[in-house]
């Protein structure tokens, strides 16, 4: 029986190398992307591929200590064409599984975002998890990029995005995301907005539309208004000047967001419910006495309505570009059918007149 599996254990194990052997030469023979950067130029679409070069100078020890990417371009009428000619100039087929990044530069989102997101939803190449971004110049600049000397570029930007919406500093977009806005006739998309210099990009933004066009980037607290609102913040740093303790800063903690649609005085109120815990750093006035009782409360309301101030400045700033990413059109319909329906064809033009009310549940820790 011992010799039995023996044999079976044996066996399984030949087969999971052999199977992995199998892998790595599929590996060999494909072209592997990392990061798709898509630009419009002159009425024809430009792809720049950034790609893993794993076997450059025979795989030495010393080229995979650096960069083990390089980039490819092709242009085409669309993009798949594009991809389709920028292979031409690689050795192995172009194999998208791994893709961690598709960018889109500023002049190609501006006129042309609605075939960037027909490609993802009906591509074959295309997957739900992928994220997506916008650049403030040319996408094919970003991933350009040397980040610093990464080995992978794209893998610092995919960290990038995740790590800025951790923060609160940044939005985290996949295809998904995009897409579920995207066919939702009501509602619009939002890109996190990327600049970069040949050394590291950053992010600088985030960029909202109105039925698939370019509306506005927000950015400083804006951006995070915007991710308090999205319901997107883990943690955050949000100054604060106030009378109780001085210039001090707000450490978020946590954070969740609910939203909701009442109507109230025949007008549509978009209503956000924030429950946020956070802490107090660095308190000016605190330095040389410690804050009492009455200074605390004082401090706990003013920080509870710069939270409220942020956000419903960043709602109204997107509602005043007729951009509704937050998707309120469905909470109307929640509260007021009839309501929804009268305004369904012509809804983005009433945004500007939907008033916003915000209400933070404060927990803050001394």
């Amino acid at each position: 029986m011992k010799a039995i599996k023996l044999i079976a254990c044996l066996a399984t194990l030949c087969l999971l190398l052999s199977s992995c052997s199998l892998q790595s030469r599929r590996i060999n023979d494909l072209t592997v992307v990392q990061a798709l950067a898509i630009d419009g130029r002159k009425g024809q679409t430009e792809v720049s591929l950034q790609y893993l070069n794993l076997f450059a100078n025979g795989g030495s020890t010393e080229q995979l200590q650096g960069n083990i990417t390089e980039v490819c371009a092709g242009r085409g009428k669309n993009i798949s064409c594009a991809i389709a000619n920028a292979s031409k100039s690689v050795s192995n087929s172009v194999f998208q599984g791994q893709n961690k990044i598709v960018i889109f530069g500023f002049d190609y989102a501006k006129s042309s975002i609605d075939e960037g997101l027909e490609y993802l939803l009906e591509s074959s190449s295309s997957r739900p998890d992928v994220l997506c971004a916008m650049s403030k110049g040319t996408a094919g600049e970003i991933i350009k990029s040397k980040e610093k000397g990464a080995k992978i570029p794209a893998e610092n930007l995919y960290k990038l995005l995740k790590l800025g919406e951790e923060n609160a500093q940044a939005a985290a977009v996949t295809a998904c995301d995009l897409l579920n806005l995207y066919n939702d006739e009501t509602s619009d998309i939002f890109l996190p907005v990327l600049s970069a210099n040949e050394n590291k990009a950053e992010c600088c933004g985030v960029a909202v539309f109105s039925n698939e066009k370019y509306a506005k980037t927000l950015s400083g607290e804006g951006i995070t208004g915007f991710l308090l609102a999205k319901n997107r913040v883990k943690r955050g740093v949000v100054s604060l000047n106030s009378k109780a303790a001085g210039i001090t800063s707000l450490n978020i903690l946590s954070s969740a967001a609910k939203h909701s649609v009442e109507i109230k005085n025949n007008k549509i109120v978009f209503c956000i419910k924030l429950k946020v815990r956070a802490e107090i750093n660095e308190t000016e006035k605190s330095i040389k006495a410690p804050l009492g009782e009455k200074e605390y409360i004082l401090l706990k309301k003013e920080a509870k309505a710069r939270l409220e101030s942020i956000c419903k400045s960043a709602v109204l700033e997107c509602f005043s570009q007729q951009s509704d990413p937050f998707m309120c059109a469905r909470y109307l319909y929640l509260a007021d059918m009839s309501l929804y329906h009268s305004l369904k064809n012509n809804w983005r033009a009433s945004l500007p007149s939907v008033e916003v009310e915000v209400n933070c549940d404060l927990s803050l820790i001394r």
